[in-house]
């Protein structure tokens, strides 16, 4: 497989990158993603809030991650790396330093949602912002709850960024029950909780990823689950641990998806993150007939990993609800992708949060898919893709969705024309090194 690569100057000063993704005969190898981005967020926050120094080790995970670290020292932690580790010298759930100026997150979701969590119990005012996507994403989302708790924080006129919190330490304890299945929401609340040493009880509809509840609970935390609800009980302080970062699922889904398309394909990708509440891609694959094994299962650091054996399959088509998406929901991009190579109707529904992540996801999933000569429908909550179809090739507007790129450029494997992706570089929010695997592996 060849890519050929143009670069093209916008009128803000990025530069746009757009990258034609050639057929491949099949794919072949192993493969070892970087660290899990989510796991990355959450280690460095909450190192950065207990006392004592917390050691992470893990392969580095892109852009996102530099900027929850960027975030930190911004506000007086110290962060060093050393012999294949990360140090973080925690300053305490109250001994973060004002700013010197507006905090900048840059695209990261998960850092904004997160850190306002922190920033509320904290004893001055601080002001988060990011780039032109990030002031698209709602905050209402967080705003309420912490508001709830005792919080003074407030968003743009849109609802989203800029952030302006006041901090107080003094924050309430609270019962709440979310409105949607959101982690980086649990997230917040938890984390404000444990820096305002309050209870703080939760419910939400469908269960979303636990990291945080893991890594609290490895820092000392007493988190307990009962009848649907999270309970956070009050605690003094948190203890420095040592974070040992799997590779990220969701890095590892693009692959499993091109090794699942492409006749005579077969490959290895090991130390993945499978968490219960992240694999629900891997799930929904083998419930559509992939061929897919597990080995080297083990528990490190509270969280489950293993190495991931696919090869190609022959699939069948799949229906996803709101119960299941949860758990897959940065991977579904790729259920449309292999959808179309499916027998049946794929549907996707109660996935409506898709429309508020990087981009309109569902909008320019399906808008991508029929560029490349695939049949599919979109609706408020999802889309459905008709299956037993060619991806014939086209040109794809990826809206600089980091994602969207990289599903996009699985799709130009598994086509007969060739798939040129536009904003390709977007891929480094995530996964830096995605195209030079993508190279190696479908050259082997």
């Amino acid at each position: 497989m060849q890519q050929r690569c143009r670069i093209e100057e916008k009128d803000s000063g990025r530069k746009l990158v757009e990258r034609l993704i050639q057929p491949a005969n099949k794919i072949s190898g192993e493969i070892t993603p970087p660290g899990d981005k989510s796991i990355w967020h959450r280690a460095l926050l909450i190192g950065a809030i207990a006392n004592g120094e917390t050691e992470i080790s893990g392969i580095p995970a892109g852009l996102d991650v530099e900027s929850t670290k960027q975030c930190l020292i911004d506000l007086g932690v110290s962060i060093t790396y050393s012999d294949g580790k990360t140090i973080v010298y925690g300053k305490g759930t109250n001994g973060l330093k004002k700013p010197d100026g507006l905090i900048d997150v840059g695209n990261s979701g998960t850092t904004v949602r997160l850190l306002s969590g922190v920033l509320a119990a904290q004893e001055f005012e601080t002001v988060l912002d990011g780039d032109s996507s990030i002031r698209k994403r709602p905050m209402n989302r967080i705003v309420t709850p912490l508001s709830l708790m005792g919080a003074r924080i407030s968003s743009a006129p849109s609802g989203g960024c800029p952030l302006t919190i006041k901090g107080n330490p003094d924050l309430n304890s609270i019962k709440y029950d979310m409105p949607v299945a959101s982690a980086q929401v649990k997230s917040a609340i938890l984390l404000a909780g444990v820096c305002a040493r309050v209870s703080v009880t939760l419910s939400e509809p469908h269960p979303s990823r636990d990291h945080t509840e893991i890594m609290l609970r490895e820092c000392g935390a007493t988190i307990e689950k009962d009848n649907g609800n999270l309970r956070l009980e009050p605690c003094s302080e948190l203890r420095a641990a040592k974070f040992k970062i799997p590779d990220d699922f969701s890095s590892a889904a693009f692959f499993i998806t091109a090794a699942l398309l492409i006749d005579g394909s077969d490959l290895l990708i090991k130390n993945v993150g499978l968490n219960p509440t992240r694999i629900g891609f891997l799930n929904v694959v083998m419930d559509m007939g992939a061929d897919i094994e597990i080995r080297n299962s083990k528990e490190e650091s509270g969280e489950i990993t293993g190495d991931i054996f696919v090869r190609h399959s022959n699939l069948k088509a799949v229906s996803i609800t709101a119960e299941t998406v949860p758990s897959i929901i940065d991977e579904l991009p790729l259920i449309g992708i292999l959808g179309a190579k499916a027998e049946g109707i794929t549907k996707v529904s109660g996935a409506g949060e898709l429309r508020v992540k990087e981009s309109d996801r569902i909008s320019l999933l399906v808008n991508g898919l029929r560029s490349v000569g695939v049949t599919a429908d979109e609706f408020e909550d999802g889309f459905s893709v008709r299956g037993n179809q060619s991806i014939i090739g086209g040109e794809v507007d990826t809206g600089g969705d980091h994602r969207l790129a990289m599903t996009f450029a699985i799709a130009g494997l598994a086509s007969k024309n060739g798939v040129t992706v536009r904003d390709a570089e977007s891929s480094s929010v995530s996964y830096p090194s995605f195209f030079s695997e993508l190279d190696k592996l479908s050259s082997n």
